[in-house]
């Protein structure tokens, strides 16, 4: 929103300067989402007003719950029949008059979740309580699915989420699945990043508790070796997605070139001897449902960039580990997942620079620093051995410089 505000202001500027036509600003604005003329309040004001309406219904909570005990039970039910209905009621009013009431729409909605809450308390109903989550979640998709407030489907991605984690215990959370489609189908019909990452965000959350169902074990903070081979798996493919999304230009996706880059949330944690020992002591071998569930993402960014590096170095890695691998061998497997990142960081500073893109650059640099920290400060081996993998690092990039010199002279007098 802030980029699309900035654009507006920019292309305002050259239209009051005769450097484009009124037509080919509209062109150019639609082509990312919005217009000439402002759609409502500016943000800092949508954010204000979305932070005051929260602590109004945080504060609306706390009257009702200092006087809860000494009210009579039907006028409880009444109060809270009547704030939901009435902070709905507000929000419909003013969605069908104005095209707006985003902000009653959403207080509406946590509202109706704590009333759900304190019905269920009051009269003791059900023994599942994710149920009264569950609950709340389809009160809210209708909400969110015809109005399109932001606001709205960021507090179903949150339910959603909250509920798989809650339900996962007691059975798989099949039905998330169909509130974060609506909610990412919202997204994207809006152009929406804010609401676009959380929703991939949960949709990755559903995909492992699914498949902690598959290991037969209750949801919980236990390692599992399968999980990590498969949350590479989806990372590698989200890099390759996002690689073709920014070919085609496509703004609605614009953040999504940085979930690529998150790859480095599980190759960096490789890059320790000890997680390599506990990863490679822990899987269960060709029968890891997390490799089996990790083969058709690999395949699939494999058929989408067959003359990646990536994904075929994430392909027989996983296949070798699973295959062949044995805790004795962790300080082999740590220094090939040290190579692995510093050849991922060059790609990035070579495509900075062929580019342009200084964040792609930045990136590379910056993680060839922290590769070179990390090991300064967590010795592979003895001093020797490190010392040792220091020389490797620097003679391929000393390699690659002197390829990418002979390769791209322009670039590398730049």
């Amino acid at each position: 929103m802030i980029r699309k505000d900035a654009l507006r202001r920019e292309m305002q500027q050259w239209l009051a300067e005769g450097l484009i036509e009124e037509d080919q600003a509209r062109r150019i604005l639609a082509r990312y989402g919005t217009g000439l003329e402002a759609s409502g309040d500016s943000l800092g004001a949508r954010v204000l007003t979305a932070c005051a309406l929260l602590f109004i219904g945080l504060a609306l909570l706390l009257v009702v719950s200092a006087h809860w005990d000494g009210l009579p039970r039907g006028v409880r039910f009444a109060g809270l029949l009547a704030l939901t209905v009435a902070t709905n009621g507000a929000g419909l009013w003013r969605w069908g008059r104005h095209g707006e009431g985003g902000g009653w729409l959403f207080l509406g909605a946590v509202c109706y979740g704590a009333s759900i809450m304190l019905v269920g308390q009051m009269y003791h109903l059900g023994e599942h309580f994710p149920n009264g989550v569950l609950l709340w979640m389809i009160g809210t998709l209708p909400v969110a699915f015809f109005s399109r407030r932001l606001l709205v489907t960021l507090l179903l991605v949150a339910l959603t989420a909250l509920w798989m984690v809650m339900e996962t215990p007691f059975s798989p959370p099949w039905a998330g699945i169909v509130f974060l489609g609506v909610a990412g189908w919202l997204a994207w019909r809006r152009h929406s990043n804010v609401v676009m990452l959380p929703v991939l965000a949960a949709l990755v959350l559903w995909l492992n508790l699914m498949l902690s169902w598959v290991f037969h074990t209750d949801f919980g903070p236990h390692w599992r070796a399968g999980h990590l081979t498969f949350n590479l798996a989806l990372l590698v493919l989200a890099q390759v997605l996002c690689q073709r999304l920014e070919r085609r230009g496509d703004s609605r996706w614009a953040p999504l070139p940085w979930l690529g880059r998150l790859s480095l949330l599980v190759l960096l944690p490789l890059t320790f001897e000890d997680l390599w020992k506990e990863y490679l002591h822990s899987h269960w071998g060709w029968l890891d449902p997390g490799l089996w569930a990790a083969l058709p993402l690999l395949l699939a960014a494999i058929a989408l960039k067959p003359r990646g590096i990536l994904p075929w170095l994430a392909l027989a890695g996983v296949l070798l580990a699973h295959g062949l691998g044995r805790p004795e061998q962790s300080l082999y497997w740590t220094v090939a997942a040290n190579l692995v990142v510093l050849l991922v960081a060059m790609a990035w500073i070579r495509q900075g620079l062929l580019r342009a893109d200084q964040r792609r650059f930045f990136a590379g640099l910056g993680t060839v620093a922290v590769l070179a920290l990390l090991r300064y400060v967590d010795l592979i081996g003895d001093y020797l051995g490190a010392a040792l993998l220091f020389l490797v690092m620097a003679g391929i990039l000393y390699a690659g410089a002197r390829y990418w010199r002979q390769r791209d002279p322009e670039v590398a007098h730049d």
